[in-house]
């Protein structure tokens, strides 16, 4: 009796001590949450998790209410019950300090468990911890508490050469496991394992905390958990970059470990992207995560750079140099680095949140804020961080190269910002206009710029080979080259004569007739015609284009009803009549563009055109058919050397490192359309360009695009389809026939779209994690994807292709209402479109979308 009583006591002791346990800083694995798990207290009636949040101020964060707490063991989910400290599915805008403290309640967790795993059920949801702590098993008990944890050493450096979690360790850009821990009072010898490889680690408990580690009993420095402050830390070395030798052409490992990785994340990929600022694109790198968290790429650099890595959570960039190596430990959203470029890394993540110029507020103000009052906004903001730098390297050590990459890439980043106020502006101007109500519409208030509002760039800003440092660099180009005072004006249009003479000059042979319908056209295409053709444009270009636009669809019927005999000798007033006809009403602006297109020629003139169309006017078509892509380039090659004409009578004609920056770019265009140049064509595009380093790298663009060309003929993993000869509503749906039974995403694209490609690129990952689920990832293209460049671009993207007519485009643009592109629709199993048009979404986000319909067709 007395032995069933001890046992009834002991038993609910153990219930009442788990009942009432209380947890302080419970270890976790892998984690998403900007911040930590700062305590667990499992009361009777409820489990709570105290939380302790870092992130940017006045953004906001949401604590959904299908946040939930699972046991590792089992798929039932506890739910969130109440919060403290912030709001249940409700935005919360975090304070100037960038951090918070809140905690959740859950309901009591009603066994004992050792692992539990928080996270968000809702779609999308990206904060998630896993393997959280509750009571240890004995394989995390092998490595003693006190020996636990991110060890930086304490001289002012705060380098970073050991990690003890309780199940591995980093240690010399490795993970190893214990192989065993051996403890003499407050010394110990860990001897680790990797790969059949032993290490052997000695420690000794110092004072407050510390530990001395070494790999030798007798060279043992002293290490801590917190950050140790000494700004006259003095690190050998310490050496910043230089222009002349900057540019350096050469691969890079960017390595690492993501803290506690497990499958159940339910992503074995990620991506990092290398701004390439000579050809002003971006190139994408997927990167495959091993079962242990470790992973490993090599990146093709022109030059040290930051590139953003985007994997397991993190969105973040990461500092390389060519021909070194970086070990990056992803712990939840904090960041250790190992290697050639620790230092650099650390120092420039000390400094991450020296970010004070405030974009949303000032786009939300655009419309009413002056050109002067902007950019004063913008140069405060600079004058800030760098304030703010300076402060921060008094109080710790920062090094030189860090101090020089930090202050270029705020500088760039004040010039960016700058170059961005027409762009906004534009935006909002779009935007009221497209609104369906006054009160849709934001204040705008008119404001003169010319391009003196560009002062503060200097010829020594634009000649600074240093520039490439900055992750800001490559945007500040493209809104320069692209601002509207600086905009190309395309009322001029080359005439068929000219178009002709640039076909020659890239050595391709016209034929008899071709060479009789040029030199007829000059009859036509006299000076004085194409000088009242181009004030006409000047007048009401704009016009023309958006009336084109809006009627794209009756003229599309006016064509099909009138194939012989159009009424007028032009097509505005043919569609003006159409139109009318049909019982719509044009416009002031538009009735005085109809008027300028009537008296825009003379009865002479129109009749000199007639007789050229009756008697060339087959010939004319064929030739703009047979040389289109000749044409486009001609187009390309009139529109950007107005633009860069522009831009150098107001920066000056000497060579400086932009203009050789934006000739690449220009020239690397048609590359990136699959046109290799030839000989003498490359040697003309490298006398343009006088920085050695880009002369070189130009021919080795070239060559490698022959060579990828090759490849590209071998390729699979994607599928061209035939469209069938069907119209209307039936088009689509015979497009898809083939993929019945699987949730299709469709992307609508083109070759020439930047966010189209960048798009492409992003979901790379997903679709290498999705490739053995349900799901058909469908591209559509239309004629303005010139075939040979289509042909070589869908060698890269898995999945399967049309390349559709102009009609069937416009059947299908009027269908899903596509106004741009890129534009995603979602297709179910039976075939029935479920998202017309879904707008962009983040992997994680798509990933869960998708599987919910594939689960909800089943």
């Amino acid at each position: 009796m007395r032995k069933n009583v001890f046992i009834l006591l002991l038993s609910l002791i153990c219930t009442f001590s788990f009942a009432q346990q209380t947890i302080e800083n419970p270890d976790y694995s892998y984690s998403t949450v900007p911040g930590d798990l700062t305590k667990i207290e499992i009361l009777e009636d409820a489990t709570v998790l105290h939380f302790h949040i870092k992130y940017k101020p006045k953004y906001w964060i949401f604590i959904p209410k299908k946040t939930f707490i699972k046991n590792v063991d089992s798929e039932e989910k506890l739910f969130v019950t109440k919060a403290e400290g912030i709001p249940l599915s409700k935005r919360f805008f975090m304070p100037e300090s960038g951090e918070t403290r809140y905690k959740l309640y859950f309901p009591k967790l009603n066994k004992p468990i050792n692992k539990i795993d928080f996270g968000e059920a809702n779609d999308g949801g990206t904060w998630f911890m896993y393997d959280v702590i509750i009571n240890e098993d004995e394989n995390d008990l092998m490595l003693p508490r006190v020996l636990r944890g991110d060890w930086l050493l304490t001289d002012g450096s705060n380098r970073w050469d050991y990690t003890f979690n309780p199940k591995n360790a980093i240690v010399d850009k490795r993970v190893w496991t214990y192989k065993s821990v051996e403890n003499k009072g407050k010394t110990y010898k860990i001897t680790l394992e990797s790969s059949g490889e032993f290490k052997i680690v000695y420690g000794k408990l110092s004072k407050k905390g510390k530990v001395d580690f070494g790999l030798t009993p007798k060279a043992l420095q002293t290490y801590s958990l917190e950050k140790t402050n000494n700004p006259k830390f003095k690190l050998e070395n310490d050496e910043v970059f230089k222009a002349s030798n900057i540019l350096n052409k050469d691969s890079a490992i960017y390595s690492g470990v993501i803290k506690g990785y497990t499958e159940r994340v339910g992503m074995k990929t990620g991506m990092v992207y290398v701004n390439n600022v000579f050809k002003g694109n971006q190139e994408s790198n997927l990167v495959k995560i091993s079962a242990d968290g470790s992973f490993s790429i090599k990146l093709n650099l022109r030059h040290p750079q930051f590139v953003l890595v985007r994997i397991a959570g993190l969105n973040e960039f990461v500092f390389v140099e060519p021909g070194k190596e970086t070990f990056h430990f992803i712990n939840g959203k904090k960041s250790l680095f190992m290697g050639d470029c620790a230092q650099v890394n650390s120092d420039l993540y000390a400094m991450k949140d020296i970010r004070y110029f405030d974009s949303q507020s000032a786009i939300d103000s655009i419309g009413i804020t002056s050109p002067e009052a902007y950019k004063k906004m913008c140069f405060d903001a600079m004058d800030e961080e760098l304030k703010a730098v300076k402060e921060l390297a008094e109080k710790q050590f920062i090094s030189n190269k860090s101090l020089q990459i930090k202050k270029i890439d705020i500088t760039y980043g004040a010039f960016e910002e700058a170059s961005g106020y027409n762009m906004y502006r534009g935006s909002l101007e779009r935007r009221n206009k497209s609104a369906k109500t006054e009160k849709q519409k934001k204040p705008f208030k008119a404001f003169e710029v010319d391009r003196s509002f560009f002062d503060f760039v200097t010829t020594e800003s634009i000649n600074n080979k240093l520039a490439v440092l900055s992750t800001n660099y490559n945007y500040f180009i493209n809104r320069l080259m692209y601002d509207n005072v600086f905009r190309a004006d395309n009322a001029k249009r080359p005439t068929i004569a000219e178009r002709a003479d640039w076909i020659q000059r890239q050595g391709k042979e016209l034929s008899l007739e071709e060479l009789e319908m040029v030199e007829a056209s000059k009859e036509i295409e006299t000076p004085e015609i194409v000088i009242k053709q181009e004030k006409f444009r000047k007048a009401h270009g704009n016009v023309e284009q958006t009336f084109y636009k809006k009627y794209a669809k009756e003229y599309q019927s006016f064509s099909k009803e009138n194939k012989e005999k159009p009424k007028f000798n032009h097509y505005v007033l043919n569609l003006a009549d159409y139109v009318t006809t049909k019982g719509d009403t044009l416009s002031d602006e538009e009735i005085k563009m109809v008027e300028a297109v009537k008296i825009l020629k003379t009865a002479i003139e129109l009749e000199n055109e007639k007789r050229f169309n009756e008697i060339y006017g087959k010939v004319r078509g064929e030739f703009y058919k047979k040389y289109s892509n000749s044409i486009s380039s001609l187009n390309r090659h009139n529109y950007y050397s107005k633009i860069d004409k522009n831009i150098k009578d107001y920066f000056g004609d000497s060579d400086v490192f932009l203009y050789d920056i934006i000739a690449f770019q220009r020239a690397n265009k048609r590359l990136e359309d699959y046109n290799v140049y030839s000989d003498d064509e490359l040697k003309t595009i490298q006398q343009k360009i006088k920085d050695p380093f880009l002369v070189t790298y130009m021919a080795a663009i070239n060559e490698d695009t022959k060579e990828k060309i090759e490849l590209n003929k071998t390729k699979g993993g994607y599928n061209v389809n035939a469209v069938e000869n069907t119209e209307g509503d039936e088009l689509f749906n015979a497009m898809i026939k083939k993929f019945k039974g699987k949730v299709i995403y469709v992307d609508f694209w083109a070759t020439w779209c930047g966010p189209c490609k960048s798009g492409i690129s992003r979901i790379k990952p997903l679709k290498e994690e999705m490739k053995n689920d349900d799901v058909v990832f469908l591209y559509i293209t239309n004629q303005t994807s010139p075939e040979g460049t289509w042909k070589n671009a869908i060698a890269d993207i898995k999945g399967e292709h049309y390349r559709v007519t102009k009609d069937e485009w416009n059947y299908l643009t009027d269908k899903f209402k596509i106004s741009g592109i890129p534009h995603y629709t979602l297709v179910n199993k039976k075939g029935e479109i479920v998202k017309p048009k879904m707008g962009h979404n983040s992997n994680s986000k798509l990933k869960t979308i998708l599987k919910k319909q594939i689960k909800s067709d089943i």
